[in-house]
């Protein structure tokens, strides 16, 4: 049976699961020149690979991870550390030299190709190194839940799961099916070791912890021959994996435990 997802965005039961990789690249949006990346997948990456794991078609599966009926927390589990990697490719400037291959006796059709030997591009990539996450997920659509619940236990996938590029294939281990969220009661403070959604504002200071705030894609619609992104989510996460989010108790977020983790599904 799928999870129901409560008003407040907590669901009743989730899945749980480790995804590492030895490098990962989500590309930030609106960066062209050097690629840089997320430290955090967007929502709306996990949901594609997730998608990818059960064999959903491309554009089929936004509703899916729609605003109300999903609920995803990520937990980063590795240091979040990055390198520049330099990479060299064909430009796509219409106006470089290119080449023509004649046609032969069988067919009158000519090959036209860029000119190779010059005029390569320098592209300075930023990935992450090690990267590893804990992600629970819940999902309200039953068919896609079920698959997606039936794949990760017996270790199977229709497409490679991977962190960004296709060619960063990820492993998935230390998966638990039917964990069930507990709401955090507190006075005071609550630290949570997940991504935290907000502002910089909502999280307390602590000494020796670096915050690093994102915003990124988080739910996709459908739109014409393609996809648009139809909200964004700014959150608060550490560089360190041991350290965790201070927030108030009092905040409209609503922690729960997850196992042994607090997290904050969004």
């Amino acid at each position: 049976m799928s999870p129901q997802i409560a008003e407040d965005g907590v669901p009743d039961h989730c899945l749980s699961f480790t995804v590492q990789s030895t490098w990962g690249h989500f590309k930030r949006v609106g960066r062209s020149v050097t690629k840089q990346t997320y430290r955090i997948p967007p929502r709306t990456t996990v949901a594609g690979m997730l998608a990818a794991i059960v064999g959903a078609d491309r554009d089929s599966y936004y509703d899916v991870f729609g605003a109300d009926n999903a609920a995803i927390a990520i937990t980063p589990v590795s240091d979040l550390r990055t390198v520049n990697i330099p990479t060299v490719g064909v430009g796509t400037d219409p106006g470089q030299s290119v080449a023509k291959t004649a046609g032969n006796h069988y067919s009158e059709y000519t090959l036209t190709y860029q000119d190779t030997t010059e005029a390569r591009q320098l592209h300075g990539y930023e990935v992450l190194a090690d990267p590893a996450y804990r992600i629970d997920v819940a999902l309200e659509d039953e068919a896609f839940y079920d698959d997606l619940r039936d794949h990760l236990n017996a270790g199977t996938a229709i497409y490679p799961p991977s962190l960004g590029k296709s060619e960063y294939l990820a492993t998935i281990k230390d998966v638990q099916l039917n964990q069930t969220p507990v709401r955090v009661e507190a006075n005071n403070l609550i630290d949570v070791d997940s991504v935290v959604p907000g502002s910089l504002a909502d999280a307390v200071p602590q000494g020796g912890v670096t915050y690093g705030v994102e915003r990124s894609p988080a739910v996709m619609e459908k739109s014409g021959g393609g996809r648009k992104t139809t909200r964004f989510d700014d959150y608060v996460y550490t560089q360190k994996a041991d350290n965790t989010v201070r927030i108030n108790a009092n905040t409209e977020l609503v922690p729960v435990e997850v196992g042994s983790r607090t997290v904050v599904f969004r």
